[in-house]
């Protein structure tokens, strides 16, 4: 029978407090250390508490349009023992990796790259976004690419949506 440290016990009620008060990052060092801490008999607890708190922080960030801060917090608790197996976190690090992409397409479309490549950047933004639930923003950068000044880019983005 493993013995109940008493230590880890008041850590992990105080991670919860602070969790409830709304201290994330508080909450989640205090559950990464003892989850981190291989003779803590609380060790699975606390992954599981990192879990809740570190997806209610990633979820927050990429509400604040942080993807990149996101997909670093998930990361980096996905790395803790434990935390490893959360189906959840790792659904958030591709949703916020998802973003990252977008973010990365439209750059490359407002660098104003040679025709293939904004080609290509059109079509992956806006198959990507719907995957983010913006069709409306989709529509609106197909339109972009398909009314484009550049005859040859807007015949290769009116092929590329032509495809299936």
């Amino acid at each position: 029978m493993t013995a109940i440290d008493p230590r880890a016990v008041r850590q992990l009620d105080e991670a919860r407090r602070l969790y409830e008060a709304g201290q994330l990052d508080q909450a989640a060092a205090i559950f990464a250390a003892v989850a981190a801490d291989e003779q803590a008999a609380d060790r699975d607890q606390a992954a599981a508490g990192l879990a809740v708190v570190a997806e209610r922080m990633a979820e927050i960030l990429l509400e604040e349009g942080e993807p990149g801060e996101a997909a670093d917090l998930l990361l980096e608790a996905l790395g803790v023992p434990g935390v490893a197996e959360s189906a959840r976190l790792r659904v958030l690090l591709g949703i916020a990796h998802l973003e990252l992409a977008c973010a990365e397409f439209a750059g490359a479309v407002e660098a104003g790259p040679d025709t293939d490549t904004a080609a290509l950047a059109i079509e992956l933004l806006a198959r990507t976004l719907p995957l983010r639930g913006r069709d409306g923003d989709a529509e609106t950068v197909w339109r972009y690419g398909l009314d484009h000044e550049d005859g040859a880019l807007a015949a290769q983005v009116r092929q590329r949506l032509d495809r299936p």
